[in-house]
């Protein structure tokens, strides 16, 4: 049976389809805002992915919630889709990633790593059972109601895919969780400790790393990569893209106007189902 995310997994699919899907502009736009800077267009993406969504995936509507002041969130999300229909809301992390490592979840409550001290300690796990019933646990499980959705871009190649990893297959293969200590490397830096989940012929699936509450969210949660764990994902989308040069020459020149402009500018679009922000 299809889960909610699924299904609007292949509505979002199915909006790719057809002659010049509308897709391609709308990443190669947000992968142009690297341009500005290395952080922007991670931020962007949140709402451009929002306004395609309203615009384009039949049945559902969408809300940029990554910036929303004065709201504790329940669950880690950037945007929340709402089924037209049902009226059920879809919590979904997206994750604007270059190819290599990827980060499913920052665990903000930081329980996974104390979790696999406790259970793991320094030694290598490859009893069926302890594998299973570390997975098992609440703080394993939960991460299926994180919908993770990574936008995943080669700067190098000028290329890009959608990709979905899969969870469910990921915990279903693991056969080793191993302890990596810290190491140095260079002569000031030194990695976290970290637990590595493998596979059979140990293919690499995903990692926990270190992180308490006051770590830095790259230095703890889930992580995966993008190419050493290519069988656990599924790609909804790839192709290539170029800098959109006329879009960040836009933006300087709106930036450097007045809301009048802006407004005028405005009706040259769709009107949209819900305001983006």
């Amino acid at each position: 049976m299809q889960s909610p995310y699924d299904k609007f997994l292949d509505k979002l699919s199915g909006s790719f389809k057809g002659e010049d899907p509308l897709i391609y502009d709308v990443l190669a736009n947000v992968f142009s805002m690297r341009i500005i800077g290395n952080k922007t267009h991670g931020d962007l993406a949140e709402i451009a992915i929002t306004e395609y969504i309203n615009q384009r995936v039949d049945g559902y509507s969408a809300t940029h919630t990554g910036k929303e002041k004065f709201r504790a969130k329940v669950h880690e999300e950037d945007i929340r889709v709402t089924d037209d229909k049902t009226k059920e809301e879809l919590p979904i992390s997206l994750k604007t990633y270059g190819y290599g490592p990827l980060q499913l979840s920052t665990n903000k409550e930081s329980t996974m790593f104390p979790y696999l001290q406790k259970a793991v300690g320094t030694k290598t796990i490859t009893d069926p059972a302890q594998i299973k019933m570390i997975l098992d646990v609440s703080y394993f499980v939960e991460f299926n109601d994180v919908n993770v959705l990574p936008l995943i871009y080669n700067e190098k190649e000028m290329e890009f895919k959608v990709i979905i990893f899969d969870l469910g297959k990921a915990y279903k293969s693991v056969k080793k969780i191993q302890f990596f200590p810290p190491r140095k490397y260079g002569k000031t830096k030194q990695t976290h400790p970290i637990y590595k989940f493998f596979g059979d012929k140990g293919q690499y699936i995903f990692e926990i790393r270190y992180g308490d509450a006051k770590a830095n969210a790259l230095q703890r949660g889930m992580w995966t990569h993008t190419e050493n764990a290519a069988p656990f994902f599924n790609e909804l989308l790839s192709g290539s893209y170029t800098i959109n040069e006329s879009l960040i020459n836009l933006i300087s020149k709106v930036l450097a106007s007045k809301e009048d402009k802006h407004k005028e500018i405005l009706k040259l679009f769709p009107k949209a189902k819900k305001p983006v922000i």
